[in-house]
């Protein structure tokens, strides 16, 4: 099913037919250098890593928090394929054109401007199915298979992979009660609590979870109507273009641990404890990791949405919570931010909170675009979040050389709910087993394959 663009969504509002002005190539790989050989280290030492804290649970009693899970959740029913293409940020701000109206902005990882154009168009199409959905629950069955429906379809690539996903894993746990149903299990099984918590069980709970997700959606679209209608009306949405990948980073000397490790820090000190570890993490085949990590056909660093967002507001003039709808200053996504992004949002210093960070690191990220039209003080502010954010990576790598802090490793950086919610909480949250059903019959309906 496509969505047809309304004018007012047809072109991205940051556009330019200017060319960007191109970092340096000794600013490039200085930059990227300790980035990679981060990655490197992580995977070398991850063994012994902790996972993250899960994002806090939603208290939708709490206004704000209320409100920043719907802008996630937003997001959510945006980002429709698996791989980080289609990661999908939102802010909303006051339309200074109408009192009184929302204008919602996103940007996407890394999608053309037609395909931006579509999902402004499908996000104007739910919010609009919202607005005029009737009150009360039990009066907005055919509103929520409505919205159901259509985020199944704009879903279609993620959800058919759920599905497959699904089938499997139901085979395996079937398997594996088959084969556990012997005289010593069951005996196992009467002692033990929680018998069934091995991981087959885990892993279809997971993408269980994860399907049930959209109706979640659609549960936290009505309860921000029911607090904030004007969020629904006459809206307007539009967006920011994505970045373009630029060349891959890459040259001899970067293939190294020990080189790279001289070009990080003139303390002597520092570069010989840093080239001891990673002798010692040879074993592990530290330098093969680093190789491996440059030549991955994926690492063509990108603007990752929630900066581009950010980027684009700070360019519209000073950052003041009055342009922000409800003067709360957040921007949302559809997953839990990078690591290297919540250091660009802590080194801009403005104060425009953000989904929580899960810790992973990228190496393909990078810093918005320069133009020649923002003048001679934007090329140098970007050198100055370049640096900053540098020394954040150098200073994290140092540190697990240093063992003073053992990274934070999440397997799967997507969060089954996009707001921290636990799958009791959603059916709490006015749900009932008819989402199942309804999810079962709407499935049929939509064409996954």
């Amino acid at each position: 099913m496509s969505y047809s663009a309304s004018s007012e969504s047809s072109e991205p509002l940051d556009r330019t037919q200017e060319e960007p002005i191109p970092l340096g190539s000794r600013i490039v790989h200085k930059f990227f250098e300790p980035i990679i050989l981060l990655v490197a280290l992580i995977d070398a030492v991850k063994h012994a890593a902790k996972p993250p804290p899960p994002e806090p649970p939603v208290d939708v009693k709490d206004p704000k928090q209320l409100f920043c899970a719907f802008v996630n959740k937003l997001g959510h029913v945006c980002d429709s394929e698996k791989g980080g293409d289609t990661v999908t940020s939102f802010v909303i701000l006051k339309d200074e054109s109408m009192s009184g109206r929302a204008q919602y902005v996103f940007a996407a990882n890394r999608q053309t401007d037609s395909q931006l154009q579509a999902t402004a168009a499908y996000v104007k199409m739910l919010l609009h199915k919202v607005s005029q959905a009737p009150e009360g629950q039990l009066n907005q069955h055919y509103a929520r298979g409505s919205l159901l429906y259509h985020i199944l379809r704009f879903n279609r690539p993620r959800v058919s992979i759920y599905l497959r996903e699904l089938r499997s894993q139901a085979q395996l746990c079937l398997q594996k009660c088959q084969a556990d149903r012997t005289d010593e299990n069951r005996a196992l099984e009467d002692r033990i609590a929680g018998f069934r918590s091995m991981e087959c069980w885990s892993e279809f709970l997971h993408t269980m979870r994860r399907i049930l997700a959209y109706p979640q959606s659609i549960q936290f679209f009505f309860l921000a109507k029911k607090q904030w209608p004007d969020l629904f009306r006459q809206v307007r949405v539009s967006f920011i273009a994505s970045s373009c990948p630029i060349s891959k980073p890459i040259r001899n000397k970067s293939l190294t641990a020990d080189g790279i490790v001289g070009r990080m820090t003139r303390k002597e000190e520092e570069i010989e404890i840093f080239r001891g570890f990673a002798r010692a993490l040879q074993a592990f085949d530290l330098d093969d990791r680093i190789k491996e990590e440059y030549r991955k056909s994926s690492f063509r660093p990108i603007v990752h949405s929630e900066v581009l967002l950010l980027n684009w507001i700070a360019n519209q003039g000073q950052i003041a919570s009055s342009r922000f709808f409800n003067d709360w200053m957040y921007i949302g996504g559809s997953k839990p931010m990078c690591k290297l992004c919540d250091y660009y949002f802590q080194e801009h210093r403005t104060g425009v909170e953000h989904r929580a960070s899960h810790g992973n690191l990228y190496p393909s990220w990078r810093v918005p675009d320069v133009f020649p039209y923002q003048g001679k003080g934007a090329s140098e502010a970007r050198q100055v979040m370049v640096d900053k954010v540098l020394r954040r990576v150098r200073r994290d790598a140092f540190d697990i050389v240093r063992k003073k802090a053992l990274p934070s490793v999440k397997g799967d950086d997507s969060n089954t709910f996009s707001a921290g919610v636990t799958l009791e909480e959603m059916w709490s949250l006015h749900g009932s087993d008819a989402d199942v059903d309804d999810i079962a019959s709407l499935l049929g309906q939509v064409d996954i394959g």
